[in-house]
């Protein structure tokens, strides 16, 4: 099989999942030719740079505007203000186009709405023919997801069908078979193992992360946990590529050892040896999160997508939200010393999970096209 996937390098989170595509298409079929595409970089760097660095810059320092486009567009029909984009910027699509001749798939993936897009735009104008699967990676369904021209739109749960369908989506277009997720979160790790290769102790985890990008109130949120927690629980903190922070956390003193790593590719196993969950809500981390059937306090959501994952989190009962940092340790406070609350909270993102996603979008595909 040849396989085209298309993203946007824009966060960790739809790289994430392209490359957990990736790996499983070559576990099942290591024959298999799978090309992930940074689409816009090809199109165009100066377009990507624009377009991905003012987005990466807005969520930093002016999410709420960021929040304001989200929540407008979304009211849109399906895709009609970037079709009038792409419409208007078909002529630079030849470069996608060469790339798809010269691979010749057998399907395109898009695990950013965006090539999804693109791809439509060169399959309504008869230039290619190759069915096109959207794959949403979060928990809400976005009009942009949606296009007349893609054969199959994945989501992560049967109980976002509804929404697909409300947004614009053909109901037998649907599938809900998961957000992707490397296949090693289906693995079964014996706890004992990770703990003697990661050099951790053997005792009740409290796992902090901030996404790939390392934002949110990380360092007050530390200070904070490490103060209501004894010397009984185990703190790790997770920084991705935001190396400031991570220096900045080595050199504090917290009065109590604190683990931290950086840019890592174990939070499978991190997550494995964990009990609680504090992180922001990117559509990855959490569906990573429920696979391990992990209790999460979610921090910092940018408007827009990530405040919708919220929602759809708390209101299913797999995660608590603290919405303003000075009450943070007041909700974790309460949920840490509710044995109760925390396993009705594992029950709820056992109900949620598909640690089987990556593999099963798989076999979805190979049953499309062979």
């Amino acid at each position: 099989m040849n396989i085209l996937i298309l993203s946007l390098d824009a966060g960790g989170g739809h790289f994430a999942a392209s490359n957990a595509l990736k790996t499983a298409f070559l576990q099942k079929d290591p024959q298999a030719k799978v090309e992930i595409v940074d689409t816009l970089k090809i199109i165009s760097p100066i377009l990507d740079k624009l377009a991905v660095g003012t987005y990466l810059k807005a969520i930093k320092t002016v999410p709420f505007i960021y929040g304001l486009v989200y929540d407008s567009t979304d009211k849109d029909p399906p895709t009609r203000f970037s079709k009038a984009i792409y419409e208007k910027f078909y002529f630079a699509f030849y470069k996608l186009y060469n790339i798809i001749s010269e691979l010749n798939p057998d399907v395109i993936i898009g695990t950013h709405p965006s090539p999804i897009d693109m791809v439509s735009q060169l399959k309504k104008r008869g230039n290619i023919n190759v069915p096109i699967i959207s794959i949403v990676t979060d928990f809400t369904i976005h009009p942009y997801w949606i296009n007349e021209y893609a054969d199959y739109i994945i989501v992560h749960h049967e109980n976002l069908v509804y929404e697909a369908v409300k947004k614009g989506a053909s109901e037998k277009k649907v599938i809900p078979l998961g957000i992707p997720i490397n296949p090693s979160f289906s693995i079964n790790y014996e706890k004992k193992q990770i703990l003697s290769e990661l050099n951790l102790e053997d005792n009740p985890t409290i796992l902090i992360m901030g996404g790939s990008l390392g934002l949110g109130n990380i360092e007050d949120i530390v200070e904070m946990v490490c103060h209501i927690c004894d010397e009984s629980y185990q703190i790790i903190v997770v920084t991705g590529k935001n190396k400031t922070l991570k220096k900045s956390l080595e050199e504090r003193n917290f009065g109590r050892k604190v683990v931290v790593f950086g840019f890592i590719s174990f939070i499978d196993k991190l997550m494995a040896i964990s009990d609680i969950l504090i992180t922001k809500p990117g559509g990855l981390t959490c569906a990573e999160a429920l696979s391990r059937k992990l209790p999460m306090i979610l921090i910092s959501p940018i408007p827009g997508q990530e405040e919708r994952n919220t929602f759809y989190l708390i209101n299913n009962g797999a995660a608590a939200y603290v919405r303003n940092i000075e009450s943070f340790d007041i909700v974790f406070n309460q949920i840490i010393n509710n044995p109760q609350r925390l396993e009705h909270m594992k029950l709820a993102c056992s109900f949620l999970a598909k640690p089987n996603s990556s593999n099963d979008i798989v076999e979805f595909i190979k049953g499309m096209v062979l």
